[in-house]
């Protein structure tokens, strides 16, 4: 049987094979939730001051939200980043890989920081904690398969 007779029933494009499609699919979706993340952050900002009584307002009305505003634009851009990414990746284009790859084990650590933080400040909120780890353990596979040389 020679290698033309091998017919591979792979749905991943044969520029990336089978583990860098998985892990750049991984980037894509991973990334568009970041996107998600990002956009429901900046709205939330900028909506803080609506949720107090107009008899009652806080002194420092016009900063509340500020944070959350700049946070979330720039979790927007760098999920945009991890989705262009993944998207290049899949698409054909393999100079995209290594920095694709930092990327997504930057952002890997920075949420894994994010759940430790969370955790360790006080009663923490479980669900958000759970979900920074989840992001960190998929993205950092991710990122550790896509620079490894070509399998």
């Amino acid at each position: 049987m020679t290698s033309a007779d091998r017919r591979t029933h792979s749905l991943a494009p044969p520029h990336l094979g089978d583990v860098w499609a998985g892990a750049a699919l991984a980037v894509l979706v991973l990334g568009v939730a970041v996107f998600i993340a990002g956009i429901g952050i900046v709205v939330a900002g900028l909506t803080t001051a609506n949720g107090f009584d107009s008899a009652n307002l806080p002194p420092n009305l016009a900063e509340l939200g500020t944070w959350q505003v700049f946070g979330g634009a720039l979790l927007f851009v760098v999920g945009l980043g991890l989705a262009a990414g993944g998207i290049a990746l899949l698409g054909g284009s393999l100079r995209t890989r290594i920095p694709t790859a930092v990327l997504a084990l930057v952002v890997a650590v920075a949420a894994l920081v994010g759940g430790i933080v969370i955790i360790l400040r006080g009663p923490s909120d479980l669900i958000l904690s759970l979900s920074l780890f989840g992001l960190a353990a998929g993205l950092g596979l991710s990122g550790i398969l896509l620079l490894r040389p070509r399998p």
